[in-house]
């Protein structure tokens, strides 16, 4: 049994590194996040194949990149985030809003209810929505996981190939400031920036936040910033093993599409989740107009993705990861704290009103 684990752990980590390469060679965007989702998502939708990918190798890969995003943290990139935390506020109700009317329209149009709709239109994590869904009576919670999972996977391969092919470029007229690398910094330093993760990675778990593995490396590596504002980089090539890692997790989660691809609604949910892509788009350019902000850094920032897909393509193409990562942490909290648990005390209190 477990000599079959690990050759179908070996099979797996060969096809999305090779599929990687491909993606690479061929100039693909995000060719270490995207080769291994594709083939693991078109894989297990097709073959009977027993993929294994534990989740520990995902967990170590949100650690990887929770340290790359923790790096961008200066402490002049801290102060202009505490100053745009009203803009984040204003831009994430605007986005729950559009959500929400959207939600309704999913709702007429389609069998759905607007629970079901509602927590299925949210960008607040697929793990976290479909957990939800089972707290309120009538969503479907299979129907949430399916709206979700179309969710992620639009906006991970649109909004990389338009921040890439349309927007323009970060990097252009920018000077790069080079890090140095994390294996030049004192070792005691890393024996202390270690035990904090371990610590706060403890304690997150136990508290049950979303996303521990990559939260308690990010805010560590602030801390770590700050003390001793000698911020450092990781190699390319542990942050693109991360990006397999990731990638081949998320293909792998997108089972049992087969089945489901001729559901009526389908081309409602894909046509309402472009449209919350073009909304963001939208808002990019009023916020960039007013506030002076880069164009590509606010797309990035508004763009309905989870927080490590839009950090690593912030990273790829050169915006502000800084920037695009508070924002996104910013939602996400939000959503899950605040956002999410009124919707379903309010979906709750109304059922019960109705019956």
């Amino acid at each position: 049994m477990a000599y079959s684990k690990w050759k179908w752990l070996f099979v797996t980590a060969l096809l999305s590194t090779g599929m990687g390469l491909f993606f690479y060679a061929a100039g693909i965007f995000l060719p270490w996040l995207l080769g291994p989702l594709v083939i693991m998502m078109i894989l297990k939708n097709t073959v009977e194949w027993p993929f294994y990918w534990p989740n520990w190798l995902r967990n170590t890969g949100l650690l990887i990149i929770g340290l790359q995003m923790g790096t961008s943290f200066t402490k002049e990139a801290l102060l202009i985030m505490v100053l745009n935390l009203p803009l984040m506020l204003l831009l994430t109700l605007m986005i729950v809003g559009f959500t929400a009317v959207s939600a309704l329209a999913l709702s007429k149009n389609t069998e759905y209810c607007y629970q079901t709709a509602l927590l299925g239109s949210f960008p607040g994590g697929l793990s976290q929505m479909v957990l939800l869904s089972e707290e309120v009576r009538g969503a479907q919670t299979s129907a949430v996981a399916l709206m979700q999972t179309i969710r992620i996977l639009l906006v991970i391969t649109v909004v990389p190939f338009l921040v890439t092919y349309f927007f323009p470029s970060a990097e252009e007229g920018m000077s790069q400031t080079v890090l140095p690398m994390i294996t030049t910094m004192p070792v005691l330093w890393l024996f202390f920036l270690a035990c904090s993760v371990l610590l706060v990675l403890k304690g997150m778990k136990k508290a049950h936040f979303p996303i521990p593995f990559m939260l308690a490396p990010l805010l560590c590596v602030v801390g770590f910033n700050i003390i001793t504002s000698s911020p450092f980089a990781l190699p390319e090539l542990s942050i693109g093993a991360a990006q397999i890692a990731l990638g081949a997790h998320l293909g792998l989660q997108m089972n049992g599409l087969r089945g489901l691809l001729s559901l009526k609604p389908l081309s409602i949910v894909v046509g309402i989740n472009l449209a919350l892509i073009v909304f963001c788009i939208g808002l990019s350019f009023v916020l960039n107009a007013a506030f002076s902000f880069p164009l590509i850094d606010m797309f990035l920032s508004a763009a309905p993705g989870g927080v490590a897909e839009m950090a690593i393509t912030a990273y790829s193409v050169g915006a502000d990861v800084s920037t695009v990562t508070s924002f996104h942490l910013f939602r996400i909290f939000f959503i899950l704290f605040a956002a999410a648990p009124a919707t379903v005390f309010l979906l709750k209190r109304s059922l019960r009103e109705a019956g």
